[in-house]
């Protein structure tokens, strides 16, 4: 004869536990319906809305030439480009290798040409190198078709950009999920950041292995990109930290709207900053995915550009979070207070 487990059923007939009263269920479904509506919404929202404003190129040319170019430039793609001029083809390569400028037009006595850059951004180089009317060749021929220089090239193992474009998602995910499961897995404050040291400097090195010598999709410094990595990591796990030690554990779901929702679409992972709508685009980059997408796309194809304010962007939100989560550490939640038993005093 089987005897019963002590949790009072048997293993062949368990007892199920009460269903769920039925508003419940109702309420619940609509919810999640709702969640699933905005995350929807708000990953789509930026690509619905997306048109290039004032979009950076550069332009080499004398002042006849030049006035010519820019008026025609305005009548066939009105306010879609801001155009910088430099005085040779030189100091526009520069500006472009510092991210100063998605691309340039060179105009002289023989044929023109467009200087793009696909490592910047691979829609940002279609744009620009459907500047023909504006350079005076409606008729593609031959000779009057401009040349393309592509000189910030994309990696050979990564010609379309997908893969790096593709990169900067799990990296979001990554530092989500870790910051959340630390949130509610581990507790102590110390305890946390420990395992959000132990993370971001575990994850940088892993992810940088993966994303650079086997699949090639980052290039320039490997130090660098570890470095970038985990400060990614780090910063969107503090950040989720911090607010669950401010606030419990609403400030988890506070963090990965903030993240998730928020930052993560106005990143420019996908589009430029000058296609997003105003002004998101450079509101984005003050968020760990933006900074990130910039810094990382930075350390592989312009080491020129300046990057200071990313790595500052980065710094500053997991500084942030570590001391949100020390300082609201420090004092009790406010279940630890409804439990402690009120003292009495014995006359």
């Amino acid at each position: 004869m089987n005897q019963p487990d002590p949790g009072g059923s048997s293993g062949d007939d368990p007892k199920p536990g009460r269903p769920s009263p039925i508003n419940r269920c109702l309420i619940t479904g609509a919810a999640l319906a709702l969640v699933a509506t905005a995350i929807m919404a708000a990953f789509t929202w930026p690509a619905v809305y997306a048109q290039p404003r004032g979009v950076p190129v550069g332009l080499v040319a004398p002042q006849p030439q030049a006035a010519s170019v820019v008026a025609a430039l305005e009548q066939a793609r009105p306010h879609e480009f801001t155009i910088r001029r430099y005085g040779d083809r030189a100091a526009a390569v520069a500006a472009i290798r510092h991210r100063d400028v998605y691309g340039a037009v060179v105009v002289g006595e023989g044929r023109p040409e467009l200087l793009v850059a696909s490592g910047a951004s691979t829609v940002a180089t279609q744009l620009i190198s459907a500047m023909t009317v504006a350079l005076g060749a409606p008729d593609q021929s031959a000779t009057g078709r401009p040349e393309v220089t592509d000189v910030v090239p994309l990696s050979p193992h990564d010609d379309r950009g997908a893969g790096l474009s593709a990169f900067f998602f799990p990296l979001l995910l990554g530092g989500l999920k870790g910051g959340i499961f630390i949130a509610i897995g581990v507790q102590g404050t110390s305890r946390r950041l420990l395992t959000l040291a132990v993370l971001a400097g575990t994850a940088g090195v892993a992810v940088a292995i993966v994303a650079q010598p086997v699949f090639r999709i980052l290039g320039g410094s490997f130090l660098l990109n570890v470095a970038a990595s985990g400060l990614t990591i780090a910063a969107i796990a503090a950040t989720v930290i911090g607010l669950r030690n401010l606030i419990g554990l609403h400030g988890v779901g506070v963090g990965t709207v903030v993240i998730m929702l928020f930052g993560s679409p106005i990143s420019a992972a996908m589009l430029p900053v000058e296609f997003l709508p105003r002004p998101w685009g450079t509101i984005g980059q003050f968020f760990p995915p933006g900074a990130s997408v910039s810094l990382i796309r930075s350390i592989s194809y312009f080491p020129d550009a300046p990057t200071t304010t990313q790595w500052l962007v980065l710094c500053g939100w997991t500084l942030a979070g570590c001391l949100l989560a020390v300082l609201a550490g420090q004092r009790p939640s406010a279940w630890a207070r409804s439990r402690t038993p009120p003292t009495t005093k014995i006359a």
